[in-house]
């Protein structure tokens, strides 16, 4: 097992967070970012000491004074000299000509004297000129007005003020022109060890990581007790794109990670360290998939590496086995999955997928991963957690896909031996509203795998959530307005994960158009039996269209007969799809000759019903033309 003398080695986990350096050929070129971010490197003592940046050294005749008359300062060119691969020496008469660049712009071009009040205004006349002229005297202003800042902390919060009065309003250039200079100068101190210590308060090492996630990735509130000039910092992320000052938290994320300090502390008792290693791994893994995009890390390789550099110390072949050791069989397989996503090295990617292999290939694998629940709900929702994980894996597609149809069969063949479904699918008798939203309930936890689990589930929920005694027993028993719709919210949202519909026949209107009264009359009940809040009957087809012509919005539903006089169904249905397109129309003949058929379906009829029907095979199909059309109220 690793000891904690060999948690961290500094040579492998130097952070050395260096782009390719460009050489800088003449003295305008030390500007560029680049440059500044190597400055920012090689005078990192002198800066560190002196609180400044490496924008501030550039464009302060004073700091450079003071830096060329520091012992330090041979020592930093020669550095430089040698990572440039340049002749020593060489680099004495650029940095002269820097001074002297620098020396000359300050007397000759007017460097505005910035206020909080003035602070966007000045920026935008500056920047009337020409770009880059501009972004030099807006620098300069800026290392004007952060002169007095006796700390980093100070200087930070100095920036702060002028970012508040940079509005969300306006000219959208304007903001930019703005924000930019402060990015890059917040950026700057972010990136400098103590800039960052200064900036948190010297927060500990575990808190000070989780600070810089939360302000990089935004994903959690930053806590109550946060120092007050970092949760400034955070709400101006929240407010406005900082690219460079994120891109500088994940540089000051991998300083840190580079370190030798622990995420976790050993207990006492654990001799071996066995357990410090399983808390360190998890850990380390929990940050990982806190810093992870869709498409890699924030940081680009240079997070991910160094995220593979430290966890290579931590797992591999030899310590799998431990980290897992002594966890249930749940806990390993959630270990495994998570370990799997994580920056890993070939050997021991290889070694996390051999260990879930293992278990995935047991004969005992569906008996053990059951065991690790009481409930049957629980096991449902644990084996839809896993088949997750799975295809959500790292694993190859096509062996991911053939390792999640596994669980799903597990599932499916405990719901049968189990009859969890069973009291759903009886033909003669209707379960109660209790039992089904029980299993409704279920499928809102996602407790149902996805293939034949979440197919069965779905097929036995699709009735029964339809039938009039459910939707009186959980809709018509709310207390009010409000209730019924936060009910059928919930229910839409429950079901919808499982692709089944429901519809809130209360807010249906529909209109049943028949010449005889006796038809009329029956399904106009089959209707109200069902919920359905709004019945308008009509008694021929002409009547039907006076109605509806002019209100063609008002009608969810149409329900028609096809021989009918003065306007047959056919012609009822030609005039509506003119208007409405979409408008369900379900037809009712006493023809279901082909011919007849074709023709309505010509017309682009939704559907048709054949007389004489039962009550259910009239909701049957009102149930499926509402949902092939997307009603009003269904998922």
């Amino acid at each position: 097992m690793a000891s904690d003398a060999t948690l961290v080695d500094d040579k492998h986990l130097d952070p050395d967070d260096t782009q390719e350096i460009t050489p800088c050929v003449t003295a305008e070129d030390f500007f560029n970012p680049a440059a500044r971010d190597g400055i920012g490197r090689h005078c990192e003592r002198f800066l560190n000491e002196n609180a400044l940046t490496p924008t501030e050294l550039l464009h302060s005749p004073r700091h450079q004074n003071t830096l060329s008359n520091q012992a330090i300062f041979v020592g930093i060119l020669q550095q430089a000299e040698r990572v440039m691969g340049r002749k020593s020496g060489s680099l004495n008469a650029l940095v002269n000509d820097v001074a002297m660049l620098t020396r000359q712009r300050s007397k000759e071009w007017v460097i505005p004297e910035l206020t909080a009040e003035n602070y966007t205004a000045s920026v935008k006349e500056v920047m009337e000129k020409d770009a880059q002229t501009g972004r030099w005297i807006v620098d300069a202003a800026l290392t004007q007005f952060i002169h007095a800042g006796r700390s980093f902390a100070e200087k930070t919060g100095q920036l702060l003020t002028l970012a508040d009065t940079v509005g969300e309003g306006g000219d959208e250039e304007e903001r930019e022109a703005a924000m930019g200079p402060l990015d890059r100068l917040l950026g700057e101190m972010v990136r400098s060890e103590s800039g960052m210590a200064s900036i948190s308060g010297d927060m500990p090492f575990v808190r000070l990581v989780d600070t810089i996630i939360i302000l990089a990735t935004g994903d959690t509130p930053l806590p109550d007790d946060t120092p007050a000039l970092v949760t400034r910092l955070g709400a101006l992320m929240r407010r406005v794109n900082m690219p460079l000052l994120s891109d500088s938290l994940m540089v000051a994320f991998r300083r840190e990670l580079a370190k030798p300090h622990r995420f976790a502390v050993s207990s006492i008792g654990d001799m071996f360290g066995i357990e410090s290693v399983q808390k360190e791994v998890l850990a380390l893994a929990r940050i990982a998939q806190r810093v992870k995009t869709g498409d890699g890390y924030r940081g680009g390789a240079r997070t991910e590496g160094s995220l593979q550099r430290r966890m290579a110390l931590l797992l591999n072949e030899d310590t799998l086995p431990e980290i897992i050791k002594g966890r249930n069989f749940i806990e390993k397989i959630r270990i495994l999955f998570m370990l799997q996503k994580m920056p890993l090295t070939p050997i021991s990617l290889r070694a996390v997928n051999q260990y879930l292999k293992v278990y995935f290939d047991g004969r005992e694998f569906a008996g053990r991963l059951l065991d690790c629940w009481k409930e049957q709900s629980d096991k449902l929702k644990g084996l839809a957690e896993v088949q997750r994980l799975m295809l959500d894996s790292a694993f190859p597609a096509e062996e991911r896909d053939t390792l999640a149809k596994q669980i799903d069969e597990v599932q499916y063949t405990f719901i049968r031996t189990q009859r969890i479904l069973s009291p759903l699918q009886q033909i003669k008798t209707e379960p109660t509203a209790d039992k089904v939203l029980e299993i409704v309930k279920l499928a809102g936890e996602k407790a149902f795998c996805e293939g034949k689990s979440r197919i069965t589930a779905a097929r036995a929920l699709y009735r029964q959530v339809h039938r009039p005694r459910f939707i009186r027993a959980f809709l018509l028993g709310a207390q009010g307005t409000k209730e019924r719709a936060a009910r059928a919210a919930w229910m839409r949202g429950a079901l919808a994960t499982i692709g089944v519909p429901f519809i809130d026949m209360s807010n249906l209107r529909v209109m049943v158009v028949d010449d005889e009264d006796g038809p009329r009359n029956y399904v106009e009940s089959v209707l109200h039996d069902l919920g359905v809040g709004v019945i308008e009957t009509m008694e021929d087809g002409q009547q039907a269209l006076d109605r509806f012509l002019g209100h063609e919005d008002r009608y969810d539903l149409i329900i028609c007969d096809w021989m009918m006089p003065r306007a047959s169904g056919l012609e009822v249905l030609k005039q509506v799809r003119a208007v409405r397109p979409d408008l369900p129309f379900l037809m009712v003949t006493a023809l279901a000759t082909r011919k007849a058929v074709e023709h309505a379906l010509a017309h682009q009829v939704t559907a048709y019903i054949v007389k004489p029907f039962t009550p259910d095979q009239l909701e049957d199909k009102v149930f499926i033309v509402l949902t092939q059309k997307g009603a009003p109220g269904s998922g």
